[in-house]
C-alpha cells in the first residue's frame, strides 16, 4: 500500500515490493501470482483499513464532548486523510479507484467503503437537521452534494494542494452546503 501510496501505480511491481518489505526476491509474486492479484490484496487492506477507521469514527460521533462528532466529526475525518500516515493510504485508494474503473472485481472492494462513508455522511447530515419535518429527499440530496465536495477536498490532498485550511474551516463549508436553501 505504501508504495502505491508513493509511487503510484506505475511504481508497483512485485520485484518492487519485495524490495520495500525487504523480502527475498520473488515472495510477493509467490503470495500473488499477477498484478491484479497485488492490486485486489492492496484494495482488500486499504478497505479493511478504511472500514475499521469508519466504524471507530461512528463511535466516537457519539460522544459530544471528544470533538468527533457532527459536522466538525466528519471534517476532521476527511482531513485526516490529508495528513501522513492517511495521505499515503488515500493517495493508494485514489490509484486502485482508478484502476478499478477497468475491473469489476477491484471495483466491488470499495464498494463497502464507499457505502459506509456515505451512511457515515448521511447520518451527520441528518443530525444536523434534527427535525422530522425535514424530507428524506432533502437529506439525501445533501448527502450527495457534501459527499461530491468531499471527494474534491479529497483530490486537493492527493495532488498536493489543500483547497481548505483546517477542520473548522472544512465544517464551516460543509454547514454553508447545508444551509443552502438552494438545494431541494
Amino acid at each position: 500500500m505504501a508504495l502505491l501510496g508513493t509511487q503510484g501505480s506505475r511504481g508497483l511491481s512485485h520485484p518492487r515490493v519485495d524490495r520495500h518489505a525487504g523480502v527475498p526476491a520473488g515472495t510477493t509474486s509467490f503470495y500473488f501470482r499477477t498484478r491484479k492479484a497485488l492490486l485486489l490484496a492492496i484494495g482488500n487492506r486499504i478497505t479493511e483499513l478504511d472500514v475499521a477507521d469508519l466504524s471507530l469514527m461512528a463511535e466516537l460521533g457519539h460522544d459530544e464532548a471528544g470533538g468527533y462528532s457532527g459536522t466538525l466529526g466528519l471534517a476532521q475525518l476527511v482531513m485526516l486523510s490529508g495528513t501522513e500516515p492517511y495521505l499515503t493510504r488515500t493517495r493508494a485508494r485514489f490509484e486502485i479507484v482508478l484502476s478499478a474503473r477497468q475491473d469489476p472485481e477491484l471495483d466491488e472492494t470499495f464498494r463497502n467503503y464507499g457505502i459506509r462513508f456515505y451512511a457515515l455522511a448521511r447520518d451527520v447530515i441528518a443530525q444536523w437537521y434534527d427535525d422530522p419535518d425535514v424530507p428524506d429527499s432533502v437529506i439525501e440530496e445533501r448527502a450527495v452534494t457534501v459527499l461530491t465536495f468531499i471527494s474534491g477536498v479529497m483530490t486537493s490532498f492527493v495532488n498536493g494542494y489543500s483547497v481548505v485550511s483546517d477542520a473548522a474551516h472544512l465544517d464551516r463549508l460543509i454547514r454553508q452546503i447545508l444551509q443552502s436553501s438552494d438545494l431541494a
